[in-house]
């Protein structure tokens, strides 16, 4: 990724997340910044909901991490935002190694078939 090649490694999340956008907007890549994702059960909103760092085409939400590896704990984030937003794609981007690290995942569980082409 563009990114991590020009900005390498070592910056908090927030510095990656701000260059991330800069991107989106220079590609013209529709998007929305902390996404906020609600939750419902038995029919009742929950108080406390989730954010994507990005949520691009209203389709594919975007984690963005600088961490020292991809745990289980955000890989069960992400898919339950996707689950819960039922989006298409999702993808984390780990910046803290010096070779960029991500991983994609589908979500399985969309509630609806969605065109992604």
């Amino acid at each position: 990724m563009l990114l991590h090649q020009e900005m390498g490694c070592g910056f908090k999340e927030k510095v990656y997340q701000d260059a991330f956008e800069v991107l989106l907007k220079e590609n013209d890549i529709p998007y929305e910044r902390e996404k906020h994702l609600t939750i419902s059960y038995h029919g009742v909103e929950l108080g406390h909901g989730f954010y994507y760092d990005f949520l691009c085409w209203n389709k594919i939400g975007v984690e963005l991490k600088a961490v020292d590896e991809i745990t289980g704990e955000f890989e069960s984030q992400l898919i339950n935002y996707l689950h819960v937003g039922n989006h298409v794609l999702g993808v984390i981007y780990n910046f803290s190694k010096l070779s960029l690290q991500y991983k994609w995942y589908v979500n399985h569980h969309l509630r609806n078939t969605v065109n992604i082409g």
